[in-house]
């Protein structure tokens, strides 16, 4: 990942101007104090401008240093190649530093050209050491900058693959459920097909195209309102009661604050099917089917009661219960479904969802 250096952006020459000028005028005002009372008593504006040189200059020193710091980040770079760059840059940089501000000193105080090197050996004797720490104070400072920056790209980016693998995970998971409910509504379709219960094949097939739009029209989106998801979930009943007519009893409760609720996209389907194949096995006629969705302060519950065998643990079957713990544990941080046993062979799936939780 290239490292992008935030003087790149304007935020960073005003930070690096706004903090030179800062500097330069403290210690304009300490200097000016300094003075004030003895013969070399000078103003505050002429003390400003003689050691302009001296501050404001940090601020082309600063940006080369980030510049410095910006090439040394190309890939594949060894550290010696790195740290023997920065001390170049930086020898360079400082006689740079001391030249201009010599010379400045040398035009300021109407010194004549002639003193130059009087002024820039006097500089290296009283100043350099000094500047030597302030360049590498400087150098510090950019470094965590880079790391820093660099340490909140990589987190952004391993979010944004996280997030890509686990929509992708979901998809999966989906493609998975719809071939599943697919194959057995074609089966109770040919069902009654062999039966001459053509009403009622026509029937199953369009609500069967009913599903399959609804399959369509929400393919690329995670979340499913309520109300679309029961819905779906009414066309595909609709479809097996015309197979086991004797056998289902379903009912559907829905609260209307939970209607336009999001929720992802075919939770409740597998929970249903499941259902529907404990009754449909079974010997007894008209075996219940309840499925209650309630709003519960800020989670959603969705209470589904059928009947089973009584042999049966139910602890949940084939792929769509699966399923349906996997996107569970991929969407929430935290989430309820549970399988109750009660009484009469009845047993109630109960699940849980904080509400709103998930991604739009």
């Amino acid at each position: 990942m290239e490292y992008r250096p935030s003087y790149l952006n304007r935020y960073f020459w005003f930070a690096n101007i706004f903090f030179w000028l800062a500097v330069h005028a403290l210690f304009s005002h300490i200097q000016y104090g300094a003075t004030v009372g003895t013969e070399k008593e000078i103003s505050l504006i002429q003390t400003w401008v003689l050691m302009s040189p001296w501050f404001l200059s940090w601020i082309a020193v600063t940006s080369g240093i980030f510049l410095v710091i910006r090439v040394n980040e190309k890939p594949n770079v060894p550290l010696t190649n790195r740290v023997l760059s920065h001390v170049f840059w930086m020898v360079v940089m400082l006689f740079c530093y001391w030249a201009f501000c010599s010379l400045a000193r040398v035009l300021l105080r109407d010194l004549g050209v002639d003193q130059f090197w009087n002024a820039f050996t006097h500089t290296l004797a009283n100043s350099s050491q000094l500047d030597v720490f302030i360049y590498v104070g400087v150098l510090a400072a950019g470094l965590g900058i880079r790391f820093y920056h660099n340490a909140i790209q990589e987190g952004i980016e391993l979010k944004r693959l996280h997030h890509a693998l686990t929509q992708e995970q979901l998809k999966t998971l989906r493609s998975q459920l719809n071939p599943h409910f697919l194959f057995n509504a074609l089966n109770t379709i040919a069902s009654l097909v062999r039966l001459k219960r053509e009403k009622d094949a026509v029937s199953a097939l369009s609500e069967l195209s009913l599903m399959l739009r609804k399959i369509l029209e929400n393919k690329n989106h995670s979340n499913i309102k309520v109300k679309d998801e029961v819905a779906f979930i009414n066309s595909y009943l609709a479809i097996q009661k015309m197979r086991f007519a004797d056998k289902l009893d379903t009912h559907i409760s829905v609260q209307p604050d939970c209607l336009e609720l999001a929720i992802p996209n075919m939770l409740l389907h597998p929970l249903v099917e499941n259902a529907v194949q404990h009754g449909s096995q079974l010997e007894s006629n008209r075996n219940p089917l309840n499925l209650e969705i309630r709003r519960d302060e800020t989670e959603l519950t969705v209470l589904l009661t059928n009947k089973v065998a009584k042999d049966d643990k139910h602890q949940g079957f084939g792929i769509g219960l699966t399923n349906t713990r996997e996107r569970l544990a991929r969407i929430y941080s935290h989430f309820r479904l549970e399988l109750h046993p009660l009484k009469d062979d009845l047993f109630e799936t109960h699940l849980a969802i904080p509400i709103g939780e998930q991604d739009a």
